[in-house]
């Protein structure tokens, strides 16, 4: 008889009487648990990492909201810099104020896009978020992230992860490891650890889809999904164009075997405003 000519991954799939493996699951996976629905990018409602002029971004928060909504997102998460980022313009209380009012007056504004008041707080080396609790209740949502003291050893660098998560007051986790690609490694760091207490805080993990970070690696993002921790995927924008970065994070979200129920940005933003008020 005539050779049936496939004409598509899946057809080749079928012929040989096989389940079909998305090109993203085919290393490192078992064919049984590969889930029948990845995350895919029109499932993305939003984002929560960007930063704008109030801190070390390009662009405006007018600017960022028009280029969000431009590219089909339904709300977005504000986090500039906090205030011990000297080096990136961090935000004072006093600033930080200002900006809701901001906010505030943008959301009064708007009916089919919604702006959460976040931050991106650095961890100090002792594990600490650097706001009062006072300023970081006021938060919708807190990004704890590493952007100094690189070099703590193992032990200690693990310990500043884990408290930083147990802090009532932190949602997620920014980029984890600290890599940027072909620059410079992850810090020294028990992952396992890491994402155990996240799992143990109910605290969210960061997929960054930054091309310089792409953090958290499908390898361990893969972990933290088997072990229910909620991830989100952030485009680390400081720009209106590297908003256009998040499809590299839902490839990674895929890799790793992700549903759009492992990934908190697929939610409505009301499902999201539910969220951060649990």
């Amino acid at each position: 008889g005539v050779l049936e000519q496939p004409d598509s991954e899946e057809a080749v799939y079928k012929l040989l009487g096989l389940r079909f493996v998305p090109p993203e699951l085919r290393e490192g996976g078992e064919p049984d648990m590969i889930p029948d629905n990845l995350i895919t990018q029109n499932q993305i409602q939003g984002f929560f990492h960007f930063h704008t002029t109030d801190s070390d971004g390009v662009h405006s928060l007018v600017q960022m909201v028009n280029a969000s909504r431009h590219a089909g997102y339904h709300y977005i998460g504000v986090s500039d810099h906090s205030q011990s980022a000297y080096y990136a313009n961090g935000l004072t209380p006093e600033r930080v104020v200002k900006q809701w009012s901001q906010i505030d007056e943008m959301n009064n504004q708007m009916t089919d896009f919604h702006i959460f008041k976040g931050i991106e707080s650095d961890i100090l080396p002792d594990g600490r978020l650097d706001y009062d609790d006072e300023i970081l209740a006021q938060f919708d949502f807190v990004i704890a992230s590493v952007h100094n003291h690189m070099g703590l050893d193992r032990v200690r660098q693990t310990a500043r992860l884990v408290k930083a998560l147990e802090n009532p007051f932190t949602t997620m986790l920014g980029h984890p490891t600290g890599r940027l690609l072909l620059s410079r490694e992850e810090y020294a760091l028990d992952m396992d650890k890491v994402i155990d207490a996240a799992a143990t805080n109910g605290k969210i993990i960061e997929i960054n889809s930054s091309p310089q970070r792409l953090d958290l690696d499908w390898r361990w993002a893969r972990l933290a999904r088997s072990r229910g921790v909620l991830m989100a995927i952030n485009p680390d924008a400081h720009s209106m164009e590297m908003i256009d970065s998040m499809p590299l994070g839902v490839g990674i979200a895929r890799k790793a075997g992700l549903t759009a129920e492992h990934v908190l940005n697929s939610r409505t933003v009301s499902e999201v405003g539910s969220y951060f008020t649990r």
